[in-house]
């Protein structure tokens, strides 16, 4: 009995030892990781990329345009070279030059020969000028004196023709023909020149009704400004003026009236105004000759509107001035009433 307690006892701390290890070796097994997430977001964020670019695509499929190499067209006559490119699917536009080659050669292209390109794209040439022919330069805006030394020394035979206008005396207007024209060198270019406002003698209106006063200085080629104040004068009467009668000034220029309200006013009121009475009847200013902004000046100072019409004409001395009127200048019409212009044009 002893003995086979003491097998027992002694086998009992065997056993508590192999459970001991076994224990430790079921806690020390580790927990199965997690999958890890950020795959799921590389293949989503694809998925967005290739529906953006697969919107875009068909969204602009449309709008794409095919590439074709741009031919050679150097030393080509310029209709051969305009032919050539427009088969090719460009279009051209074609630059004069100065070039010893035969006139009417092409002597450069842009963009160069074999670049690819877009189609529809403007291929520019540059052609040989005959030494003949000239560009008529933009001498516009400049003094009459540096204009026609300009023209010679292109090689033309500018001539001037002046016109009444408000710009300062001797500055070009306009030229005919229009510049970047090729002419034969030698041809006559004419220089459209202002000569400066006319001056004439402003009249006396003092004592005169408003709208008789309005009358008589528009016919003169002023325009009126008229003030409101109060007098011992019947209403309507022009009381003070300036400048004064008699003197000279620049067609064009302002000039001030004083009318009469009568004593009864008890405040003073200023009114600029370029038109009389819609009630009244007015002279129609006679403004054949003049320039269309002069003419208009006069017409509207007078109280009328103004619709201008242009009309063709070849005689340079008609450019840019009135040839004709409707109403004709000195028959009387309602104030308010257009006046129709008929402005000559140079072809």
């Amino acid at each position: 009995m002893t003995g086979a307690m003491v097998r027992f006892w002694s086998r009992r701390p065997a056993a508590t030892a192999v459970t001991r290890t076994t224990e430790e070796q079921v806690e020390t097994v580790p927990p199965p990781r997690p999958r890890p997430f950020w795959p799921w977001l590389l293949l989503l964020l694809a998925l967005v990329l290739g529906a953006l670019a697969l919107s875009w695509y068909l969204a602009n499929r449309g709008e794409t345009v095919d590439a074709h190499k741009v031919p050679d067209v150097v030393g080509l006559e310029r209709q051969d070279a305009e032919q050539r490119l427009q088969d090719a699917g460009f279009e051209v536009e074609a630059k004069q030059v100065e070039s010893r080659q035969s006139p009417g050669t092409v002597t450069a292209q842009r963009p160069h020969p074999g670049t690819l390109y877009g189609e529809n794209g403007i291929v520019v040439i540059a052609v040989a000028r005959s030494e003949l022919q000239a560009e008529v330069p933009d001498v516009t805006g400049l003094q009459s004196a540096r204009a026609l030394i300009r023209l010679r020394a292109a090689g033309f035979k500018p001539r001037t023709q002046p016109i009444t206008s408000r710009r300062p005396r001797g500055l070009v207007l306009r030229q005919v023909p229009d510049p970047g024209s090729e002419l034969p060198k030698g041809s006559s270019v004419v220089v459209i020149v202002s000569s400066g406002a006319q001056r004439a003698q402003i009249p006396d209106v003092v004592g005169l009704l408003v709208a008789e006063a309005t009358t008589r200085l528009t016919r003169a080629g002023f325009r009126t400004q008229v003030t409101r104040v109060q007098a011992s004068e019947p209403e309507g009467t022009v009381v003070t003026q300036a400048p004064p009668g008699g003197t000279k000034a620049a067609q064009g220029r302002i000039v001030r009236i004083n009318v009469s309200r009568g004593q009864t006013s008890t405040s003073t009121t200023v009114v600029t105004t370029t038109t009389t009475t819609p009630a009244t009847r007015a002279t129609v200013p006679d403004t054949v000759g003049e320039d269309e902004a002069t003419a208009t000046s006069t017409l509207q100072g007078a109280g009328f509107k103004v619709r201008v019409v242009e009309q063709t004409v070849a005689d340079a001395t008609q450019d840019g001035l009135v040839i004709r009127q409707s109403p004709s200048g000195g028959t009387t019409a309602r104030s308010g009433t257009t006046v129709v212009i008929t402005v000559g044009h140079l072809r």
